[in-house]
């Protein structure tokens, strides 16, 4: 992904058109298979952009933007594709940004595939009638280059590195199971954490995509523990639903733990609970998302303009955009910092990591005033 992609400038509307309708994008989400049978790995595509919603209650909405400037195939074959990846992986609808108008006859039988094709100018109408914010150029997210900036980092890194953003970029996006994404992602830093660096900058912009994948995928799980929650629960009943919830359920956990102990046992070791890395943090930390569940999305922009933050040119309106934004709830920061100090005890993350994030988000707001 480069600055010279063909299909650049769409992919920057179909990102502008997500943030300003709320949407959480992702920017070119290799889509893999649903097992790698070979020595030799291969992916099925790559989606353009990948915008990802929340309701209040937590579920998932999610909306591909295919972007085509070069046409090699007819509009309506390219909806049958597009319709055929939505089922893939999970999507409701699509949006096919081409160079030149399809027919009417095309526009309306893509339609009844929820698939929505637009010539350029076009989708610039109806985006901009959808929400007038998607003609503002003043945040980190509407500059491409500092998306391509956040991918490079990715790119041009260590293997490690390079697995991190494989997981955080492309796996979560499309992940359907938050609770098997919840101990892969702790276990996904805890395994690479030796590569990061709290004083550059680019390691700081993963470390904030960190914090955006843990809420991403504790919007769900908390939505779901809110609605078996009693208000008398005790905290050991709390810890039991918990831990059946973090392990895929009871029969799950009591396999997995048979399994540890046997482990430890071999090992000369006590038997004990299967735990996240730091239950105790963990346990306090979602209890605190589950008085707001519904609260937990609207953490996510602001996160992601934190870490596109760190490798852009600040600017005094990207920074009051952004700080907008950060306190269009008086739960965001609260949930950020929250998220933060969970995850750099959690996964044995230097601290300076938290402090950092803390110290960006107070200049923000000394900056506002």
């Amino acid at each position: 992904m480069s600055v010279l992609d063909k299909d650049i400038h769409q992919k920057a509307k179909a990102i502008r058109y997500c943030i300003s309708n709320g949407i959480l994008p992702y920017l070119e989400v290799i889509v893999e298979n649903v097992r790698e049978i070979s020595d030799i790995k291969t992916v099925i595509t790559d989606l353009d952009v990948l915008g990802v919603e929340f309701s209040r209650r937590g579920t998932i909405k999610r909306t591909l933007f295919d972007c085509k400037t070069v046409n090699k195939m007819s509009a309506i074959n390219r909806s049958f594709w597009a319709s055929g990846i939505m089922s893939f992986t999970g999507c409701s609808e699509s949006y096919v940004i081409l160079s030149k108008k399809a027919s009417e006859a095309h526009r309306v039988s893509a339609k009844t595939l929820n698939v929505h094709l637009f010539q350029e100018q076009d989708f610039d109408s109806y985006a901009a009638s959808a929400n007038i914010n998607f003609l503002d150029n003043h945040s980190y997210y509407h500059d491409i280059n500092n998306w391509i900036a956040y991918y490079k980092i990715f790119e041009n890194s260590s293997q490690n590195i390079k697995d991190i953003g494989e997981f955080i970029n492309n796996k979560l996006p499309v992940e359907e199971d938050f609770a098997k994404a919840l101990r892969e992602l702790v276990g996904v830093i805890r395994a690479n954490r030796g590569e990061l660096d709290p004083s550059k900058e680019k390691h700081m912009a993963i470390y904030c995509s960190f914090i955006l994948s843990f809420i991403f995928v504790m919007t769900p799980i908390s939505a779901q523990l809110a609605d078996v929650h009693e208000t008398d629960c005790s905290q050991a009943k709390y810890e039991k639903i918990l831990r059946y919830y973090v392990w895929g359920g009871r029969e799950s956990y009591v396999q997995r733990r048979k399994l540890k102990n046997a482990i430890q046992v071999a090992s000369g070791n006590k038997e004990g609970e299967l735990e996240l890395p730091g239950w105790e943090d963990f346990v306090q930390v979602s209890r605190s998302f589950i008085d707001a569940p519904s609260e937990l999305r609207s953490s996510l922009l602001p996160c992601r303009g934190l870490s596109l933050r760190y490798v852009s040119e600040q600017k005094q309106l990207m920074d009051q955009d952004l700080t907008k934004r950060l306190t269009a709830s008086n739960r965001t920061k609260q949930f950020l910092m929250a998220a933060s100090s969970y995850i750099y005890k959690a996964t044995g993350l230097p601290k300076d990591f938290h402090t950092n994030l803390i110290s960006e988000i107070s200049d923000l707001d000394h900056d506002e005033d």
